[in-house]
Order: C-alpha cells, then sequence, then structure tokens
C-alpha cells in the first residue's frame, strides 16, 4: 500500500491524496466523512492504474493507523500517531509481546467514554520504509 496525505475531501466519496513523492492522485473512497477522512490526514491506500489511459486512482483508502511506542508502563503506553498526536495505547503483556519505548506499532482505535482516542490492538511492525 502507497502512503500521503489527503489534499481535498470533495464530497463523501472523492477527493485528491498527495503521495510520498508529491503526486496529486484522485481517490475514490465511499464514506470518506465517517472513516475520517479530511485535509491533512495521514492515509495508506492501493493504486490503481487505468490499462488504457494511464490515469491513476486511489482506492482502499484508509487512515494510517502506525506509530512509534513513546512511553509504556505495563500494558499501557503512549503512541505518537501522525494523525491524533500522542494517544494512548491498551495492550495486555506488552513487555512478553517485545513492545518497548521506541517500537514501532500498528493497532485499531476506538474511541473512550471522553470521546478521545484509545489505541487497542498494539501489535509490532516494521518501521516506513521508502521504495
Amino acid at each position: 500500500m502507497a502512503k500521503g496525505k489527503i489534499k481535498v475531501s470533495t464530497d463523501n466519496e472523492h477527493g485528491i491524496v498527495i503521495n510520498e513523492n508529491g503526486r496529486e492522485i484522485k481517490y475514490i473512497q465511499p464514506c470518506s466523512k465517517q472513516l475520517g477522512l479530511a485535509a491533512g490526514t495521514v492515509v495508506r491506500f492501493d493504486v490503481y492504474t487505468d490499462p488504457t489511459t494511464q490515469e491513476k486512482t486511489a482506492l482502499n483508502v484508509e487512515l494510517y493507523r502506525k506509530g512509534i511506542i513513546t512511553g509504556k508502563d505495563n500494558d499501557t503506553g503512549m503512541i505518537a500517531d501522525a494523525n491524533y498526536g500522542d494517544i494512548m495505547a491498551y495492550a495486555p503483556m506488552m513487555k512478553e509481546q517485545g513492545i518497548t519505548s521506541g517500537s514501532t506499532v500498528k493497532y485499531d482505535l476506538i474511541k473512550d467514554a471522553n470521546g478521545g482516542w484509545i489505541a487497542v490492538y498494539v501489535k509490532l511492525t516494521e518501521p516506513d520504509t521508502k521504495a
């Protein structure tokens, strides 16, 4: 999957994403607003290239959920997140999973009772590399 940022969301299904090389690509993603896709958010996406026109379209656009553990204590920690800043992470047995401060992790997000974000299903992953 490619990585980039939403430049603009024109409606609840279309917009423009800027990939890591600075190129603009139109995207199609139904329910964009409900998925949290707004200008400036970091996303991952697949790219379809039309075989006739060679025009590219981004699809399967999703919020980027990968970050760095910046501190932890037993089953909780903080993740530096590109879209949400620092967010609390809850994962049982972090030490046993090999999750330490500085680890790159992927995760899902849920809202807490106060409307804030919490990272769950925290798992180790590889850091990003530019191809």
